[in-house]
């Protein structure tokens, strides 16, 4: 049988619930997180629930008296059935939390309801300037958020219970037969000063163009990824790359696994033995589970609609984003940092929300080339909203050798050969010397230290490796 609106109002129900916090207002603490005024339907229990608020707050006693003498035209029904209920209840939690998950329930349908209906008139009038896609992104958020109104509570908890968690994150590091708690990223030296991705961190990898961030994070995605293939679980990694395709990803990958350069797979340049190779290398890695979303404009909102679903269906364990600065704003602000301020703070809950680490990748200001060293300090995301102060790790990647090949010395006008020769080799030295190395700078984490981590950077691949892995090969 087809219900209508109005059956999905229960008056009885709600004065039951009243009595219960007008006879014992100490349930309105232990119930704070489930009570509000907007499940009540009748507007006479909200003026009631209203004021029983008000008063609790005010530390004030309110009784049936008191209801009558703020609400003088209360209709005399409603007083005279509180007065009942009140007379009838003999204290029971358990019976008062079921007539609250009642009216819960009934809170839900109504919204429900209002939801379904709103969008079938927005569908089907087409008085809306909303395209369909924007139509079922909202209708996905009203549904998720309605679906999620009774979330975890976050109760008080004693030292005993606090550190019970805490060995119990300890131990799923020993079962690992590792040293690391979070996710692992490949780098060593990385995960022991982080101790692995920490689930519900926002990781930011931050440097100036042409630094190898999205090199760096494609490796610390696919490591992650076939480590995860060896574990029970078979957990996933995923890559939303808003600047580079999945397919020009993918060609980086098959490079730096196959060890053919990059350039020559682009032109095809292979010869039967790279044939072999290439063919190989897609066969030992073509099952990983690294998945890759290259939607453009994405905003956080959908990049969430997004995760809620691929995280459901291929239990997602650690997200990519290239990059903070393509993300777009769920709204214009009146300027560009606090866009990027909201969408650092949107980024760090849904790491929060969706409890993995979230590593996104930044672009950095101009102001770093201005200086002689030109090693990225935390100062330089000041100007880009509240990145470092939303960030739980922020990190930079360094190549001191993109700056020196830019700048090979020249002979000034006065300039001896000799003088400039001497300037020249000493160049020359310094550029060999530092050719291949790179420096992954950990500038800020908020559970542990700082300091630096030297990489070995092979261009040709654009791969990178650890020092002492680079040793070993």
């Amino acid at each position: 049988m087809q219900r209508t609106f109005e059956s999905l109002k229960d008056n009885d129900i709600e004065i039951i619930v009243i009595a219960y916090l007008i006879k014992h207002p100490e349930l309105i603490d232990t119930h704070f997180e489930d009570l509000n005024n907007t499940l009540f339907a009748n507007s006479e229990n909200i003026k009631i629930f209203n004021i029983l608020e008000d008063f609790h707050k005010s530390q004030k006693n309110i009784s049936i008296d008191t209801i009558k003498n703020y609400i003088p035209d209360i209709q005399t029904n409603t007083h005279k059935e509180l007065s009942n209920q009140i007379d009838q209840i003999v204290f029971s939690n358990d019976i008062f939390s079921n007539y609250l998950d009642a009216l819960q329930e009934l809170y839900m349908r109504r919204e429900l309801f209002k939801i379904t209906q709103n969008k079938n008139n927005e569908i089907t009038t087409f008085e809306t300037s909303n395209s369909i896609k924007d139509i079922f992104l909202d209708l996905e958020k009203k549904l998720f958020d309605l679906s999620n109104l009774k979330k975890d509570n976050y109760e008080f908890r004693d030292f005993a219970s606090v550190t019970k968690g805490s060995l119990q994150l300890v131990e799923r590091a020993f079962k690992k037969k590792g040293k690391y708690s979070g996710v692992v990223s490949g780098f060593r030296d990385l995960d022991n000063m982080l101790g692995g991705l920490q689930n519900s961190d926002l990781i930011i990898l931050a440097g100036r163009p042409s630094m190898g961030k999205t090199a760096l994070a494609t490796n610390i995605g696919f490591n992650a990824a076939k480590f995860f293939s060896q574990e029970e679980d078979k957990g996933s990694v995923v890559m939303f790359s808003l600047e580079m395709s999945a397919e020009q990803i993918g060609l980086r990958i098959l490079a730096e696994q196959s060890k053919i350069p990059s350039d020559r797979l682009r032109k095809g340049e292979l010869n039967e033995k790279d044939s072999l190779e290439l063919s190989n290398t897609y066969q030992q890695i073509n099952k990983l589970n690294f998945f890759f979303d290259d939607s453009p404009n994405l905003t956080v909102s959908e990049l969430r609609s997004k995760l809620r679903r691929y995280k459901n269906n291929f239990n997602i364990k650690l997200v990519l984003i290239d990059y903070l600065q393509l993300i777009k704003p769920e709204s214009n602000k009146d300027n560009r940092v606090n866009e990027l301020s909201e969408i650092t703070r949107n980024l760090k809950q849904l790491a929060k929300e969706f409890d993995l680490p979230v590593i996104s990748l930044s672009q950095l200001s101009r102001q770093v080339e201005n200086r002689e060293d030109k090693r990225p300090l935390l100062s330089d995301l000041r100007e880009s909203g509240s990145i470092e102060q939303d960030s739980d790790v922020v990190m930079f990647i360094y190549r001191e050798s993109y700056y020196l090949q830019r700048n090979e010395p020249t002979r000034g006008a006065d300039e001896t050969q000799e003088s400039y020769q001497k300037k020249h080799d000493s160049w020359k030295d310094r550029n060999e010397e530092v050719f291949n190395k790179a420096e992954l700078i950990v500038a800020k984490q908020r559970n542990g230290p700082t300091g630096k981590i030297e990489l070995y950077f092979d261009d040709k691949y654009t791969k990178f490796l650890g020092v002492e892995k680079n040793a070993s090969n």
